[in-house]
């Protein structure tokens, strides 16, 4: 009897203590106040590049002689090509050779889109030196960026329509040899001058070719 006392009493602690574990366990860590831990938010996808449609000046002509341009105007669109205003647009020109300035003096113009998400250049002469060359387009609007090339033509002079007109250096040749032609002529003549049936005087004669028109890039 006292044998079986005693041993109640050795396994009535380790009773005990087998239910505190087994509740302590089963009560969630949150239930002492502790609020669960909120899952991870999902990162925003992040958005397209910004999209640059030429509206005007790709493949103008411009003339040197007279100092006209044709003014860059582009629109900046988003991945769902939708118009993006506020967009800063930098329209930057060749730092050498054929180009020309912006307002006199500038390589580079910066302009804010519109509501309809254009932006325009203002004030470009082309330079004095006649060949192709590429205007540079930047987009810029918070985290979004893109870019286009625009290419123009720098020529000495353009006629009605932006047609090229170019001088035609085969009539001036044509008329330097005739002459040439005429000079040796008098002076066999005048060599000649001695004999008894006069040389027949040369008839001069004027080729002249007619002028090249070369239109401008398409």
């Amino acid at each position: 009897m006292r044998s079986q006392k005693a041993q109640e009493a050795v396994l009535h602690p380790r009773g005990i203590l087998v239910l505190v574990l087994s509740a302590v366990l089963a009560v969630p860590p949150y239930a002492a106040g502790q609020q669960p831990a909120a899952a991870p938010a999902k990162p925003a996808p992040p958005a397209g590049p910004l999209k640059i449609v030429v509206i005007q000046g790709e493949g103008a002509v411009n003339s040197i002689s007279g100092r006209t341009a044709t003014q860059p105007v582009v629109e900046v669109r988003d991945e769902k090509d939708k118009p993006v205003a506020g967009a800063e647009v930098v329209f930057q020109l060749p730092a050498a050779g054929p180009g020309g300035v912006f307002q006199g003096w500038m390589r580079t113009q910066t302009i804010m889109t519109s509501a309809q998400g254009q932006a325009g250049t203002s004030g470009l002469t082309p330079n004095d030196e006649p060949g192709r060359f590429n205007i540079k387009v930047t987009a810029t609007e918070g985290g979004r960026t893109g870019s286009v090339v625009i290419s123009q033509t720098n020529v000495q002079r353009t006629g009605a329509g932006g047609k090229t007109v170019a001088s035609n250096p085969w009539k001036w040749k044509v008329i330097g040899l005739v002459g040439l032609g005429a000079v040796v002529g008098g002076i066999y003549a005048v060599k000649r001058g001695g004999n008894a049936t006069a040389a027949t005087p040369a008839i001069p004669v004027t080729i002249t070719a007619g002028s090249v028109t070369v239109t401008g890039p398409r």
